[in-house]
């Protein structure tokens, strides 16, 4: 730039650059002191300096006017060099540079220029100034630009959701304001819904997600959230804390969340920008005179500008992605979700707790503890905290202060001992039953007194003394219970008084019975002579079965009212209601029909039955017919079958019919991760268990690593396997915290252990439990290791203590597989090793040769020096294959 075209500086300021730069302050210096230019200031040093050279060059050539030279032809001379041009003065490198290492190290402690300047003072004796060092710490923290990735997803495998605000719209309270607004994007395809709501809470969010899901027309695998506590209590990166009504909305849609890391919109920005779309395209500069005008217009706008759009980044219609996704989504559940309001109460010393000023029974929940309740609409449940499980129902109360209280809730059940006490008369003998119904039907509650008084006395005398003073008192219309025990003491004193006589009508002689014994005992010939031994009515009473009354008497049983596993609902025979109000206890054998009023023991109801179709029976020949039609099996000919088969099968479980084995996957990443091969999942029946499309209703094992419980019944054939359960591992803290770690259906645990089957059954553990000896494990990982790397003979306690009915299981499999040792292999933790030592006791005392598998020995592994077993190994399912094979090799196992 010519000097025609430099900023001409007031003399003061032209002065002011001179002075600096003679003193040697950089332009940069400069500049920052007196505000001018930094190409001003460098154009007046180079006119400066120009003029430096210019005098310097005078005063070594001086020319001198006047002076006679001798000569009035002037020489020719050389002239002098030619200087060189004047440059700009090169860029100096930072004063810095030479503490480059030392400054970095200090960034990275995060320490700030200022800081830095000063240690390079102190330490370094640095002269130059904080603005070098500033400049240099800058340059080095100087980042590349931030690269994103491209999120891309599949058809229907996740919407995005968020609020934002929409339009103003005219308020009830006369003004604009502007409302919430609702949008949900499909990923794949763009399609959005939206919505505007004046207010949000957690119903409201969870309708609008419901109101989207059937606007597309299915739902998406995932859904991405902001952490607002509509959705999410506690954000966390790995295990944030969903609101307990969304959660259970997306449960119920086979949805799941993912929030988004706070502070992290990118993780979402496809609806981010959904929102900014809608914000600026369809509602900026517009207002609405109410919410619903607003919405409509949002419903026009997507379907006639947005939805067939074409999408930026993908180049493609909108609405055409959207028809390629619409068939990925996850169909739409038959009914809607059922919306509840959460609350947590305290049990009451009564056993109830209160809610919305009615009072409800609690129970099994234990006194003083809290619950949580949720309220619907026409019903409350009652869960327990822990496994967030429904232990209670009851409809909700119509008015303050009820009490919905079932009569078995109840500490004192009048009811109940009424049924108890008809159905000890019962066995005590038919007149007893009769009297005491009598008393019962007449005089009500008030007439157990005397019911009490009659059956107590069989403590003291025979039932027989009982039975016959109940007849004498129904045939003389006799109410005391004092008339009753004298008479029973009365019959008592006659007996130890009578003398025994030798001669009775009904005594044979003695010389029958030897002419008899001669007959038959020499010849052998005679037909012998069948008796039938008296039926006994309590044995007949234990034994029978109430599914033989209902096959027999083909009655109608309700399943759904059924809760526990001791009871049946029956609709009643003797009215013919349409509801099954007929209570039976399987336990206790006896029933209650409510409708008629009729209660008492199964050979009561049998009688009934019997004499509503014109068949009067005393007790002892309704006994007689129940043996005969098979509903007991007291003194029957195959009474004997039955009650082998009864005694073998107690206890033990039922097999189910039920084999989930088909259904299983053995390519799951967890199986995988823990080295189990599809193989060994084979061998034992485990795997992951998928949801099933066509299947009623969702199972708790759904989406768990489930393994087959079997046990080992004897027949005829030999030794058979049994299906006895399923049980299910928990693969998410969402599923342990919804149904437990570990969820099965009912079967009595501490009978049972688990791979007993193969243990019995298949020759290569067979041969090896004979050779190496039994080993007992905590769990099934544990076993499924031990299988996988060769060592078939583990079989699992399911946890670290054994039950006495899992001692008679061992006792059982020693006297068909004759194995020398037991080996305790269980967890490394304290309660392992506690347990360990229990169970080594109590096995020892059953006559079995036990060790202790010592976690604190050395062992050899990979041919190294003999070292501990590490720290990070806690159980016998953390070891690799290698490692047991090891210790297989060292005779440990």
């Amino acid at each position: 730039m010519g000097e025609g075209r430099m900023n001409v500086l007031k003399p003061n300021l032209k002065a002011t650059v001179i002075t600096l730069l003679e003193k040697g302050l950089s332009q940069r210096e400069i500049n920052r002191k007196t505000g001018i230019n930094r190409k001003t200031i460098r154009r007046y040093a180079q006119l400066h300096h120009r003029a430096i050279f210019e005098e310097t060059e005078s005063s070594i050539y001086p020319t001198l006017e006047g002076v006679d030279t001798g000569s009035s032809v002037l020489p020719v001379q050389n002239p002098p060099p030619r200087p060189p041009a004047l440059e700009n003065p090169p860029k100096n490198g930072s004063a810095c540079e030479p503490h480059r290492k030392w400054i970095e190290e200090q960034l990275r402690l995060g320490r700030n220029a200022m800081a830095i300047y000063q240690d390079l003072v102190e330490l370094f004796a640095f002269t130059h100034q904080y603005n070098s060092v500033k400049r240099f710490v800058r340059r080095l923290k100087k980042k590349d630009p931030r690269q994103f990735d491209r999120l891309e997803f599949l058809p229907g495998e996740e919407a995005q959701v968020d609020y934002g605000t929409g339009a103003p719209t005219l308020h009830d309270s006369g003004k604009h304001r502007r409302p919430r607004l609702f949008v949900m994007v499909l990923k794949y395809s763009g399609r959005a819904f939206r919505k505007v709501v004046w207010k949000s809470s957690k119903e409201t969010w969870c309708r609008l997600h419901e109101e989207a899901f059937r606007y597309f027309g299915g739902c998406p695998g995932y859904v991405a959230l902001d952490n607002l506590k509509e959705g999410v209590i506690k954000p966390d990166i790995y295990d944030p804390e969903l609101n307990t009504l969304y959660a259970a909305m997306l449960s119920h849609y086979d949805v799941a969340a993912d929030p988004a890391r706070v502070k992290d919109p990118n993780r979402k920005g496809t609806v981010e920008n959904g929102v900014k779309y809608t914000q600026n395209t369809a509602l900026k500069g517009r207002k609405f005179d109410c919410i619903d005008a607003q919405n409509d217009w949002l419903m026009h706008w997507e379907k006639r500008w947005a939805a067939p759009r074409i999408h930026g980044r993908a180049k493609r219609q909108v609405e055409e992605m959207f028809q390629e996704e619409k068939p990925c989504l996850l169909p739409l559940p038959l009914s809607p979700f059922v919306y509840f309001r959460q609350e947590i109460r305290t049990v009451y010393d009564d056993g109830t707790i209160q809610l919305d000023n009615c009072y409800y029974a609690a129970n099994p929940a234990p006194l003083y503890s809290q619950v949580v309740v949720r309220v619907y609409d026409k019903e409350i449940e009652i869960l327990d905290p822990q496994r967030m499980e429904v232990i209670r129902r009851h409809p909700k109360g119509r008015m303050p202060g009820s009490l919905l209280m079932e009569p078995r809730d109840r500490i004192f059940n009048p009811s109940r001992q009424t049924d108890r006490l008809l159905a000890r008369a019962e066995a005590i003998g038919p007149h007893t039953f009769s009297l005491c119904e009598t008393w019962f039907t007449e005089e009500g509650r008030s007439g157990q007194r005397r019911m009490y008084g009659l059956i107590n006395l069989v403590r003291h005398y025979p039932a027989r003394y009982v039975e016959k003073a109940a007849e004498l008192a129904k045939a003389n219309g006799l109410k005391s219970s004092k008339a009753l025990r004298r008479m029973v003491e009365r019959m008592a004193e006659d007996e130890k008084t009578e003398p025994l006589t030798q001669d009775h009508p009904l005594i044979r002689p003695g010389e029958d019975y030897a002419v008899f014994w001669n007959q038959h005992a020499a010849g052998g010939s005679s037909r012998p002579i069948v008796t039938e031994s008296r039926v006994k009515l309590s044995q007949v009473w234990e034994q029978a079965s109430w599914l033989e009354v209902i096959r027999v008497f083909d009655l109608e049983v309700d399943p759904k009212r059924s809760r526990r596993d001791d009871e049946i609902w029956i609709k009643s025979p003797f009215t013919h209601e349409e509801k099954a109000s007929m209570h039976v206890s399987l336990s206790e054998n006896i029933f209650k029909d409510f409708s008629s009023g009729k209660g008492g023991g199964i050979m009561q109801f049998c009688r009934e039955m019997l004499l509503q179709k014109g068949r009067e029976m005393t007790m002892s020949e309704v006994a007689r017919w129940m043996v005969k039609e098979g509903i007991a099996t007291a003194n029957h000919p195959k009474s004997l079958v039955k009650q082998k088969e009864k005694a073998a099968n107690t206890g033990t479980n039922p097999a189910i019919k039920i084999d989930l084995r088909r259904y299983l996957r053995t390519d799951h990443p967890e199986l995988c991760r823990r080295g189990i091969s599809a193989t060994t999942c084979r061998y034992l029946g485990c795997g992951f268990l998928p949801r099933r499309s066509w299947a009623k209703t969702g199972s708790p094992l759904n989406s768990r690593l489930v393994f087959q419980v079997r046990g080992v019944r004897e027949n005829g054939q030999g030794l058979q396997p049994v299906i006895l359960t399923h049980t299910g591992r928990a693969l998410s803290m969402e599923q342990e915290e919804l149904n437990g770690k570990y969820w099965s259906y009912p079967f009595k645990k501490a009978w049972e252990i688990y791979n007993q089957d193969n243990i019995l059954l298949d020759e290569a553990a067979l041969g090896q439990t004979n050779m190496f000896g039994l080993i007992l494990t905590e769990g099934f990982f544990d076993v499924a290791k031990l299988v996988e790397a060769g060592c078939r003979n583990a079989v699992a306690l399911m946890g670290n203590a054994i039950s006495l009915g899992q001692i008679e299981r061992l006792v059982w499999i020693r006297s068909r597989v004759r194995f020398p040792r037991i080996l305790l292999f269980l967890d490394r933790d304290p309660a392992g090793k506690t347990g360990a030592l229990q169970v080594r006791e109590r096995l020892f005392h059953h006559g079995f040769p036990v060790t202790v598998f010592d976690w604190e020995q050395l062992v050899s592994f990979n041919g190294e020096k003999p070292k501990p077993i590490p720290e990070s190994i806690k159980d016998p399912a953390d070891m690799s294959v290698e490692q047991i094979q090891t210790l297989r090799r060292h005779g440990i196992f």
